[in-house]
Formats: structure tokens, sequence, C-alpha cells
């Protein structure tokens, strides 16, 4: 650690405080099978772990290790049994989502943003709405400085490496300053380097008060060595609990001998992988008497220089105050910031990313530009033609395929990767699901307008379709209607699936609405028992209502520029598609009806995924 580091760790400190205790009894979980079977994942595991130490979960593949963390962190809730305690008290979840933090294995962050302004939006979602701009800022300086995240603090995290993203993650989450911090394997993917630095960082962050619990596979001897506590799984049970010095003298007691200069954590993953020949059931009985013995004990601090002292380089003492005053006068509250105010910061957040995708937004928009004039080019002049009004509804039904195609696949490529970090950031209490949703919503409406309205601009005018006002209002609030479908169906698919199965799924489900819709085959010409299915397709309502802003309304026959037009009157052209006149009002609630549809369906799947999740 360097000198800025130091200066970062030791600035400013909050009052002493007790030291933190989390212990946890007869920890069990099973899952079902496929085939009906229950399988058993945990078996009545026992431990604690204190605050001041860095402890780490080790056992092989399979071991229970990621589960075990997951309930502790109260990420995984169902099927789970047992006892998790504070310094002695069964937690109240709800508050203990405000106490504990999670940095899963697999690191999702929003890339285009920078790491500055990735911090400052952590920190205005999660602290408390007294503490000011300039407190803020402070904080998310010292954050940088502790983290050694100084040099890229102006970087895209797209652009920054394996190991500044592990940094970021863990600075994330300390904005908030958790006195328990869980981490899933915080140095898979990395270097030995990079993994040092980062486990050194753990450590840092554990001397100064927390308590600091993270799963690892297979560390070196120099990153096993900066732990503290060791907690060894094997196929659910717990073969060791206690200091790290501890580990082969226990194991020697139960006839498993290490060899002379052996990396600890690999023979320790070798007895838990059954390769040793010993006493594993004494292993096992051994840490559950431990586990007995420990109960009721008092917690004795740790010697370390920090000990009960929670370190808040991030917070000055006026900060905590406030922050713990906002807490004590709002204790049944289970955020901090209003939802008022998450919505706001979380709208921010997600324009400015969309303003910063390339994809998303200066591709999306030069393709709706593009096509359109491509359109226009190709059915040039076939919107006042009598002789042409077959083409013209060609015209009209491309229009509303491209809107559609162009505002959804986005969304299906982008958004699996925004769901999983509004998943890691809702399980870790940042907001709520309503706040994440409606944001979500206010912050693609601009573009949902400004993609069909750039199309149209050029489109409408170079086909020759009729140039009165009311005509074009009702082509574009049609084009507006199923760019909003389409936005909807592609949020709904990337949420739900993965983004492999999502690229198929939505052209897929697609088709039945095209098929239905009245334009590739008349509705007379169907079988009586697959009318209904009309009625439910989006794309009829999007093509009728087309049909009816340009040719209905009495809208006055077309001048013929041929010998014979067949259909020289407008109102036989409609009757041709099985459509009456006049109808763009029903067309516009079918419409409205898909939308709210696709709303509570969007909603229902993100409430799904975190449900799925616990």
């Amino acid at each position: 650690m360097g000198t800025d580091t130091t200066i970062a760790i030791e600035r400013t400190k909050t009052p002493s405080t007790p030291p933190t205790t989390l212990e946890f009894r007869d920890i069990c979980y099973q899952v079902r099978h496929k085939d009906g079977q229950n399988k058993q994942l945990l078996n009545s595991v026992s431990g604690a772990f204190h605050s001041g130490r860095l402890a780490g979960i080790l056992g092989p593949s399979g071991a229970g290790k990621s589960t075990l963390l997951n309930i502790l962190s109260g990420f995984k809730t169902n099927n789970v049994s047992g006892d998790i305690l504070i310094n002695g008290t069964p937690i109240d979840r709800r508050k203990y989502r405000r106490e504990v933090s999670y940095t899963p294995q697999d690191i999702c962050l929003l890339g285009n943003i920078t790491v500055t302004e990735s911090l400052e939006f952590a920190a205005d979602l999660k602290l408390s709405p007294t503490t000011t701009i300039a407190q803020k800022s402070a904080m998310v300086v010292d954050v940088l400085k502790l983290l050694g995240l100084s040099k890229c603090a102006h970087n895209p995290v797209a652009n920054i490496s394996g190991g500044e993203k592990k940094r970021l993650s863990i600075g994330l989450e300390l904005i908030s300053n958790p006195s328990i911090m869980f981490f899933d394997e915080p140095t898979s993917g990395l270097d030995i380097i990079a993994a040092m630095q980062v486990v050194a960082h753990l450590k840092d962050l554990a001397a100064s008060g927390r308590c600091v619990i993270c799963v690892i596979h297979q560390p070196s001897s120099s990153i096993l060595q900066m732990f503290d506590d060791l907690f060894v799984l094997s196929e659910g049970h717990c073969l060791y609990r206690g200091p790290l010095d501890g580990l082969v003298d226990t194991f020697k007691a139960c006839g498993f001998e290490c060899p002379n200069y052996y990396n600890r954590a690999d023979f320790a993953l070798e007895i838990a992988s059954l390769k040793h020949e010993g006493n594993l059931l004494q292993l096992r009985e051994r840490a559950k008497q431990q586990a007995i013995e420990a109960v009721g004990e008092k917690v004795v601090p740790n010697d370390g220089p920090n000990c009960g002292e929670k370190d808040a380089m991030l917070m000055p003492p006026e900060v905590v105050e406030d922050q713990q005053n906002s807490a004590s006068s709002a204790s049944d509250r289970q955020y901090l910031t209003s939802e008022w105010g998450q919505f706001v910061t979380l709208t921010r957040r997600t324009m400015l990313c969309t303003f910063r995708d390339l994809q998303l937004t200066k591709m999306r928009l030069l393709a709706h530009l593009f096509v359109g004039l491509l359109i226009a080019v190709v059915f040039y002049d076939v919107g006042n033609d009598g002789s042409k009004m077959l083409s013209n509804a060609s015209c009209l039904f491309f229009f509303l395929i491209f809107v559609f195609f162009a505002n959804s696949m986005p969304l299906v490529m982008t958004f699996p990767l925004e769901t999983s970090v509004f998943v890691r950031e809702r399980m870790n209490n940042w907001y709520s699901l309503k706040a994440y949703y409606f944001s979500k919503l206010v912050a693609d409406f601009p573009f949902l307008i400004l993609g069909p309205s750039v199309f149209l601009a050029g489109a409408y005018y170079l086909t020759s379709q009729p140039m009165e006002l009311d005509r074009i209002v009702m082509l574009w609030s049609i084009c507006i209607f199923t760019s909003w479908i389409a936005q909807m169906t592609g949020l709904l698919a990337g949420s739900v699936l993965p983004l492999e199965l999502s690229v198929f799924c939505v052209p897929c489900s697609v088709i039945p609405m095209l098929i239905f819709c009245g334009f590739f085959v008349r509705f007379r010409e169907m079988f009586d028992f697959l009318i209904p299915f009309t009625y439910v397709a989006y794309f009829r309502y999007s093509f009728e209502g087309a049909m009816q802003a340009i040719y209905g309304f009495d809208r006055a026959n077309l001048p013929c520029s041929g010998d014979f037009c067949y259909f020289s009157k407008v109102p036989k052209f409609l009757d041709s598609f099985d459509m009456l006149e006049n109808t763009f009002v029903m067309d516009v609630c079918g419409l409205l009806g898909w939308i709210f549809v696709l709303h509570v369906g969007l909603y229902a799947s993100l409430a799904w995924r975190l449900k799925r999740t616990r």
C-alpha cells in the first residue's frame, strides 16, 4: 500500500464501536433435482466470523462455498434452515441488508460511465440525502485512493483491467461503509500480482474493523498467508474452522500429515476432495464440537492496530453522524434515499449510459435515417397514385416492420448485462424494484420517440403520403406505439432469457403476429378457428391503424396514372383487406392494451429474477 492509501485509511475514523461477530448455527440447505430427489448441499454448518479478521471459505467445487456465502449475505433465503446472528442477536433481515454488502464472482458493471461516475452514482443512491455534495466528493476521492484507482478515475469502466474492475466493485459497496462484506472468489480470472493486490485491499478493510469474508479457490501460498481465519468445507460439511495457523495441526491430529513446504491450501483441498487417508469423520466432529463450545463465548477483539475501530476513510465524522441519525430516525425504512431520489439518480445514470452507447444511440439513429431513405427510394411517389395502392400498403407494412426490429433487437443485445447489474445492486439494497423499473421506462422514452420520428421525417414525404397534419400525426402515433411494443418486447426478452436465446426468440415470437395481421392472408381466407388469433396480434392493430391513417376517414379517391385502376375507390381498397373504415381508435386501444400487458410482464420478470436469485 502506498503513502496515499495509508493516508486515506488513517485520515478519518468513526468513533470506537464494539466488534462485530457474524455467527451462524446449523445452516442447512437442500435443492430438489429434476428426478424429484432432494440433495442436501449444506448439512448443519456452524461457525463464526469476527471483525478485524480476514476470513476465507475454502473447499473443492461443489462443496457448498458459494451457497453458504449467499445464505450468510441474505441473498438466498428459500429452502434454508438455521440461525444467523449478529453479536449473539438473531438478524432482522430488513436491517441486515443495510449492514452487509455482497460482491459476486462475475462482476457486472456499467461500462459506459467512468470509474469516478460509478462511485458518484453509488454515493447518491446509498447515502442519506443529508450528505452534501462536497462530502460525497471527498468520500469518492478517498475510495479511489484506498483501492488504487486514482490513475484510472476518469477512464470508462469498459476500458479498465480485470483487477481494477474487481477493486471498483469493492469500492461501490464500500461507499455505504458496511460492517460486513462478502466476496465470492474475488481473485478469479486475475494474474498473481493483481490477485495479491485485491486480497491486500481486503486485508486492509478487515484490519480497519470490518468483518470480511470471501470464498477463495486454490490460492497461492503468498495469498493464503494474508488470511487470518479459514473455514474449510467438504460435501456440505465443515472440516475446519479457526485461525490459519492452526490448520495443519488440526489435520495432523486427525491423521492427515501435511508434507514440508507444501501449500496449505492445496493440502486442505486435497483432504476435502477425499484424496488423503485419514479420519475425515473425526475432522467433521471436531469442527462441530468447536461450534458447540463457541456458543455463548464472548468475542475477544483482534489485537490488530485498528481493532474495534471501523474505518470510514470515506466518511468524515459529521457524515457518519448524519448517517446514524438518518438510520435511527427511519429504522423501519429499507433505504436511506427516498424512492423519488432513487428514481432521479437512476434515470440520470441510464440516460448517460445510453447517450454514450454507440450501438444503442448513434447506430440506432443512423439506421433509422438510412433505412427511411432506402424505403423512400424504393417506394418513391407511390402514396398518391391509385394504380400503386398495393405497393403503398407494402410500404406502410415495411415502415412497421423496420420500426419494430430497429427498436427491439438493440435492447435484446444490451439489456441482459444491465439486468445482471440491476440484480447485484438490488440485492445489495441500493434501490427498490419500483424505482429502477420506472427510471428505465422514462430514460428510454426519448429514444422511443426520436427513432421513429427520424425515420418518418424523410420516408413519409418522399413516398408521397398525404400531407395532412391529422394523417401525419396518426401514422406517427402508430409508429410510436409499435416502437413502444418493440422496446418492451426487447426488455422483456432481455430480462428473462440469456442473450443467445433471446436473439432467437424475439424474431420467432413476431412471426405469428405477422401471419395474423391481415397483410399476407386476408381474414376471410382463414379457418374460422384461427380468427380469434387475429385479435391478439399486435401487428394487426399496427397495420390496420397505419392503413386507417392513410386511407381512412373519408379520403378522396386517388388519381390513376395507369390505363385502369382496380381500386379506384378508397373504401374498396380497405375492404380488400377486410378492414372497416374509421376503426383507428380501436386499433390504438389494441396497441395500448399490448403495451400495458408488456409493462406488467416486464415488472413481473424483474421481480421473478430477484426471487430466483434468492
